[in-house]
This record gives C-alpha cells, sequence and structure tokens, in this order.
C-alpha cells in the first residue's frame, strides 16, 4: 500500500503536495508498493534549523518503508515543490539501499558501499537531489 499524508498548510498547498508526492514517487520508485510518507509543513523551518527541508526514516535504517519529510511552508512554493522534489530523491536512495544510516557507526552514512562522515564537506549522495529536483519538478508542472 502506498500512503502519502499531508499535514500543515492550506489545503490547496496540502493537495498540490500529495500530488506532486505521488508523481514523484512513480518517476523514482515505479515498482514500489509498500511505502508510507508522511509530509510535515512547518512554518519558519528555515529560520530556526537554516533547512527548506529534510527527509528521515522511521521504521529501520536499511530499505526503509516509512519516512517523514520535513518542509518549510513559509516559502514561496516553487521553492517547497523543489524541496519536495530533492526529498523525494532521498527518499529513493533510502528505499533502495543506496543511502544507509549507520545506527552503530554515530556519524556515518553508507553510500552505495562506502562509508562516508556526515562531516563531509560534499555528502555525495546530495548530488543526485541536487541534479533531479528541478527536472522532477518541471515534468510535474508539465503533467498537471
Amino acid at each position: 500500500m502506498i500512503d502519502i499524508e499531508v499535514i500543515g498548510g492550506t489545503k490547496k498547498l496540502r493537495e498540490d503536495i500529495e500530488d506532486a508526492a505521488f508523481f514523484f514517487l512513480k518517476r523514482l520508485l515505479p515498482r514500489i508498493k509498500n511505502i508510507e510518507i508522511n509530509i510535515a509543513l512547518k512554518r519558519g523551518l528555515k529560520d530556526k534549523e537554516g533547512l527548506y527541508g529534510d527527509c528521515i526514516w522511521e521504521d529501520r535504517n536499511h530499505r526503509p518503508r516509512v519516512f517523514t519529510i520535513r518542509m518549510d511552508s513559509a516559502v514561496e512554493q516553487d521553492m517547497i515543490m523543489d524541496t519536495l522534489a530533492h526529498e523525494m530523491v532521498h527518499v529513493k536512495q533510502y528505499a533502495r539501499g543506496e543511502l544507509v544510516d549507520l545506527v552503530r557507526c554515530a556519524g556515518f552514512s553508507r553510500w552505495k558501499g562506502k562509508m562516508i562522515s556526515w562531516k563531509s564537506s560534499q555528502e555525495p549522495w546530495e548530488k543526485e537531489p541536487w541534479k533531479r529536483s528541478k527536472v522532477l519538478y518541471e515534468e510535474w508542472k508539465s503533467y498537471k
């Protein structure tokens, strides 16, 4: 079962985010049948925590199927949707086992089999979302 729930923001924004999340999921994980994504819109996340959004797994660190995405709802909608596309790429990375947070080695993740410190100035798992998010968002806008 695929379950996407959005909380916060306006009804229209929640509907757009849910629609886009399903679209991105079909593009990124076309064969997935069991996943739960909870999306929370938080006002002022950028000011309070210095980020537009983040993605965490909730059930297990290897190939998780339950995720929470938080996004700042106080920014323009284009930024929200681009952030959603970015975070959905992370969902794909976690779900496929490309990115694994190592719970026994605090401060490290495994990226495509290689141990990487979170303190690394260039986290390799960020390259793909930065490259794909705008393309995904533009595809969704054209589809919509």
